[in-house]
């Protein structure tokens, strides 16, 4: 496993259309995740606060997989072995996630802590790119994450077919109910390869109880045929959210 100074990359709000998010998965054992998540909320949370100031990103957070547990990736997602986590972060559009540069450099001197206070042990996952094609916010900031991914043979026919969704969703959050704090529906940038998922909505919610809820609904495949995706949402992840900085 390699030590790594820190390599931050990357849960919504305040999206609009034409945004790009960054997803940076990195793999973490049981016994480093405390000053892993140490350093991200004590120390790179700050220095991702600084980088939405200067208009690099609007938005940074770190989220830790807590569902499903089993192997993800090669890895036991499992608070017995390790948990996978990602870094998000949402750029105004393509040319700023093209420029942001490497905002992290530099991080003891800037904050005034030796360099090895930051280092933590990860092995390093892989990248995701993502636009945004639309979202819906209540008045209250999610604290859990669940994605849901799937592949789709028209992109734009599933993209176009969220709209009652939303309308539903905005619904929802306008009354209070099923613990839903924001909606968003994207399409993948990076890695496009024909037959992988490529597009994908997010769904925060206030709870966990409240996530998990939301999987109790029972998928229907007349449904899925209509959003052009007949193959469904094949995968789903639930995630906390450790830290975030947003502008």
């Amino acid at each position: 496993m390699k030590k790594l100074l820190f390599i931050t990359f990357l849960t919504f709000s305040f999206f609009s259309y034409s945004q790009i998010t960054a997803y940076h998965l990195v793999y973490v054992k049981v016994e480093d995740q405390a000053k892993f998540e140490a350093v991200e909320k004590n120390y790179m949370s700050q220095m991702a606060k600084t980088a939405v100031k200067e208009g690099k990103f609007n938005y940074w957070a770190l989220e830790k997989f807590i569902h499903p547990t089993v192997p993800i990736g090669g890895k036991l997602n499992s608070l017995l072995e390790g948990n996978w986590y990602q870094f998000v972060i949402v750029y105004s559009d393509l040319k700023s996630y093209i420029n942001s540069g490497a905002w992290w450099a530099n991080a003891g001197k800037k904050l005034g802590v030796p360099q090895e206070l930051l280092s933590y042990e990860v092995e390093q996952g892989g990248m995701y790119i993502w636009e945004i094609q639309d979202s819906a916010f209540g008045q209250k900031t999610a604290k859990y994450s669940l994605y849901n991914f799937g592949f789709a043979e028209e992109p734009q026919l599933f993209l176009d077919s969220q709209k009652a969704f939303k309308k539903n969703f905005e619904a929802q959050m306008k009354q209070n109910q099923a613990g839903r704090a924001g909606w968003v529906s994207g399409h993948r940038i990076s890695p496009k390869n024909w037959g992988e998922h490529n597009v994908m909505t997010w769904d925060g919610f206030l709870t966990l109880e409240d996530a998990m809820n939301h999987l109790t609904y029972k998928e229907s495949q007349k449904s899925y045929d209509e959003q052009g995706m007949s193959g469904g949402f094949d995968t789903k992840f639930v995630c906390e959210k450790i830290a975030e900085s947003i502008n």
